[in-house]
């Protein structure tokens, strides 16, 4: 197995048409506001960006005659909608884009001999997936047709890359406790709904066994049982895509 390190910036907008609140007023409750939008059965938009580096590396000496090592790292983003719920995502729908940084050549040479890298290579593109009636669905970079992949919750499709899921309210309660962070930017206009809003960047840090315990859409995509987890600092899933270092910064 090949250990990716992942960096990951989530981003989420969640708009409530609120009254502007006094400037002593406390700050919003976003799983309070996360709890009324289930309630309402409403729908958002999701974006995804993150960076992958591999072990990959290769010793070349440069036309100067100097000696370097070069490696090479994948980027991901991806757009999305979901459809909330009281339970949750009850159905999302999620694109995503697979990118090869600098140096290809290293992950294209590997992948004669390793299935993972062949799987990257294959998954370089824009790879579609839908997650409805507990069944997903993908279509395939360079595919014509959709392929009925196996039985997955409703969230599967918005999961995706990112493994923190900031639509469940437990998990989104969790990482709030971790803040040890926050800017809070000016009020400005919504481009898309025309309505003001204001930003708060908040960050912390969280372990993957602590993630494990809380997010049931986590525990979906590892496949695994708390038992089986490597200790608080590391946990390895099944499939490398998820081979990450233990801590994960939100």
């Amino acid at each position: 197995m090949h250990p990716l390190v992942v960096a990951l910036t989530l981003a989420t907008a969640t708009t409530v048409a609120p009254a502007i609140a006094p400037a002593h007023a406390a700050g919003p409750d976003p799983v309070a506001a996360l709890r009324l939008l289930m309630a309402r059965g409403a729908g958002a938009t999701t974006e995804f960006y993150g960076n992958a580096s591999t072990d990959l590396k290769r010793h070349v000496q440069l036309s100067n005659g100097r000696n370097t090592i070069i490696g090479v790292g994948m980027g991901v983003q991806g757009t999305g909608k979901v459809k909330l719920g009281r339970a949750g995502v009850i159905a999302s729908e999620h694109t995503r884009r697979l990118s090869i940084g600098d140096h290809k050549e290293l992950i294209v040479d590997e992948a004669a001999t390793d299935p993972y890298f062949a799987g990257v290579l294959a998954s370089v593109g824009r790879l579609r997936t839908v997650s409805v009636g507990g069944w997903q669905y993908q279509l395939a970079p360079r595919a014509t047709s959709w392929v009925r992949t196996g039985r997955a919750s409703g969230a599967a499709a918005a999961y995706g890359d990112q493994f923190i899921n900031v639509l469940e309210p437990a998990t989104l309660r969790a990482l709030l406790s971790t803040t040890d962070r926050k800017i809070v930017h000016p009020w400005t206009k919504d481009n898309t709904t025309g309505r003001r809003q204001q930003i708060y960047d908040l960050t912390g840090t969280i372990t993957l066994k602590q993630l494990y315990r809380v997010s049931p859409s986590f525990r979906e995509a590892a496949g695994r049982g708390p038992g089986r987890l490597r200790g608080e600092l590391d946990l390895h899933v099944r499939r490398p895509r998820l081979a990450v270092p233990g801590l994960v910064e939100f």
